[in-house]
């Protein structure tokens, strides 16, 4: 689940974006090639042509929002653990490192949403084993947290991100069959867990109680139960 992704093989083949990405007001035009690394920016209005350069091969290419400035930016991923930030309004790129996915099960879920309430989307990566790492391009920093993996509990884990607590900045849930939720609110840098009893299904998230934040809901045999963050 990714917002705003744009994914495509890395086999060579060109993509082309647009976008507003130096934050003029102005539509642009970038094409990306992935067997080249090679990134160029047509600013619209006739302003002129950029060109960046990444790493050859990118898993995913993203357009998102990151540093809280008017203007999108080019969000590129690797297996490596790589994430490049090209950033076309201030004519540079940005690189932070995430765990390699070749050593930590070999695959992640990637999200592009707010966790922190502040403006800018951060790059989230949510890994088999436990770990979450999420890249702050605003405040230029990667964090990581450590939750139950996948099998704690039973053979599934189901993962959410949405606003649970009414506050600005979305919330990562974890739920697991043995009747276990942890909440990491990176906005207070915490993790929350919460006991209940769940027949092992698929909790929902909808607004129960009518105050702002979504609640999770589970069910046992037929009893409902729910976690008001």
């Amino acid at each position: 689940l990714v917002a705003g992704l744009l994914g495509f093989a890395a086999n060579g083949q060109a993509a082309t974006l647009t976008a507003d990405f130096n934050g003029d007001g102005i539509s642009d035009r970038a094409t990306l090639t992935a067997a080249s690394g090679v990134i160029t920016i047509v600013r619209g209005g006739g302003r002129g042509t950029t060109t960046y350069y990444t790493s050859r091969n990118w898993m995913t290419a993203s357009v998102s929002e990151t540093n809280g400035i008017v203007g999108q930016e080019l969000v590129f991923t690797f297996s490596s653990g790589y994430v490049d930030i090209i950033d076309d309004r201030a004519r540079t790129s940005r690189d932070y490192v995430t765990p390699d996915i070749r050593t930590v099960g070999g695959s992640r879920v990637l999200y592009l949403t707010d966790l922190n309430g502040v403006s800018g989307r951060e790059v989230l990566f949510v890994y088999p084993n436990g770990a979450l790492c999420l890249v702050d391009d605003r405040g230029r920093g990667v964090r990581c947290y450590a939750v139950h993996g996948v099998g704690f509990g039973g053979p599934r884990r189901y993962v959410y991100v949405g606003e649970l607590n009414g506050v600005a900045g979305s919330e990562i849930i974890f739920s697991y069959m043995g009747g276990v939720s942890l909440v990491v609110d990176d906005r207070r840098r915490t993790i929350r867990d919460y006991a209940y009893l769940t027949s092992g299904g698929a909790p929902r998230y909808a607004n129960v109680d009518g105050a702002p934040g979504l609640e999770a809901l589970f069910d046992d045999q037929g009893v409902a139960s729910w976690i008001v963050d």
